[in-house]
């Protein structure tokens, strides 16, 4: 071990005076206040994205494939046999969605009916969400009606069972329903689906299968991927991490500040040390070590433990489930945090940075001590 090294590690080990040891506390402390408040935000953040995209995608299609025009899609066999064929595809459901009220024994609501053959829903059978089935006071087994904008025309439908999606907008708003229950609503011999559901085996890999599927359908054809149609909400997540990131990093720059005086008020402590140093033929370069070590120790002790305060943080929060929020709000009534290791890594880096600038300018102080104005002044 160098002498520079060694004495870092003494003066780091030294006791100090009361005010250098406050501002010590201090620093470690809001650096890690910093780290783990960060790790916690960026976690939360992660969670709250996955949730919604895990949930989206469970309970929507991968790419979405409809005419411009909105009509139905009739040779729809067809088209379903080519877009199989298509790398990365895993299945094609054909669907329909259709604006709609329900009408219960006492409430009445507002519904977005939606073709499911995944339910074995049979004749006038739906499937009601779970909330919206709450609101109307819709029991398994019970009756409704259902009125379209198309057909005005009460229909009697029963409801076979509920569904909970995770996401409250789903839950409220939507009934599934049979083919040929849509068909009737609609007044159709037969369903023609409006809209073709493609899932694939790669989610990130959507965008590029929606370009080959539109590629082999032509101009008639509107091909919309998962991350298209979802792009404003991913947007604004990804927003708020980057604002979470740089405000809390404003945070620990301004918590490792007090390095700077730490080590301003060290550096005048050591005034003595430093001189005889210099006169020993210590170097500009080997004080600047010195001083930029010892700042460094108080920067990683709290950094080690702001990551600690931060994972420990994170558990207990998914063990006791603490991040509840309102559904009605965030669709979204629980939010687990999620640590990511790319994450815990960078802000490792940026509070190393920040510790690193704040120890900078007392370091070069000290190593512009002149040894024999010191010495005589002693």
């Amino acid at each position: 071990m160098n002498y520079e090294l060694k004495l870092a590690l003494k003066y780091f080990r030294a006791r100090r005076k009361s005010l250098a040891r406050f501002t010590s506390i201090v620093a470690v402390v809001g650096i890690a206040a910093g780290v783990a408040s960060l790790i916690v935000a960026q976690s939360l953040a992660k969670g709250f994205s996955d949730e919604m995209r895990d949930k989206i995608l469970a309970n929507t299609a991968h790419i979405s494939v409809f005419l411009k025009d909105g009509t139905g899609i009739s040779n729809h066999p067809e088209i379903e046999e080519n877009l199989k064929n298509v790398e990365n595809v895993r299945e094609v459901l054909p669907t329909a969605y259709e604006n709609s009220l329900i009408i219960g024994e006492t409430e009445t609501s507002y519904a977005i009916l939606k073709v499911n053959n995944q339910n074995n829903l049979k004749g006038s059978q739906i499937s009601v969400g779970a909330r919206l089935a709450e609101k109307l006071n819709l029991k398994i087994g019970g009756e409704a009606e259902i009125v379209t904008l198309e057909n005005q025309k009460p229909s009697r439908v029963r409801v076979a069972e509920t569904f909970e999606t995770g996401l409250y907008d789903y839950d409220s708003a939507w009934i599934y329903v049979s083919p040929e229950k849509f068909a009737q609503l609609h007044g159709q011999p037969q369903f023609t689906p409006l809209i073709l559901n493609v899932s694939v085996r790669d989610i990130y890999k959507a965008n590029e299968t929606a370009q080959k599927i539109r590629a082999g359908l032509g101009e008639n054809f509107k091909v919309v991927d998962w991350q298209e149609a979802n792009r404003p909400l991913f947007a604004a997540l990804s927003l708020e991490r980057k604002v979470a990131l740089a405000v809390i990093l404003l945070i620990i720059f301004i918590a490792a500040l007090n390095i700077t005086t730490t080590l301003a008020l060290l550096v005048n402590e050591r005034r003595l040390d430093i001189a005889i140093l210099r006169t020993c033929g210590a170097t500009t370069r080997s004080l600047i070590t010195i001083f930029l070590v010892e700042g460094l120790f108080l920067g990683f002790v709290g950094i080690f433990a702001g990551v600690i305060l931060g994972l420990s943080g994170c558990f207990l929060g998914n063990y006791f489930k603490i991040i509840s929020i309102p559904a009605e709000v965030y669709s979204l009534n629980y939010i687990p945090l999620r640590p990511e290791i790319s994450n815990i890594l960078l802000i490792i880096f940026s509070a190393f940075i920040l510790c690193l600038t704040a120890c900078l300018y007392p370091a070069l102080k000290a190593s512009r001590i002149k040894p024999l104005e010191n010495l005589r002044t002693q």
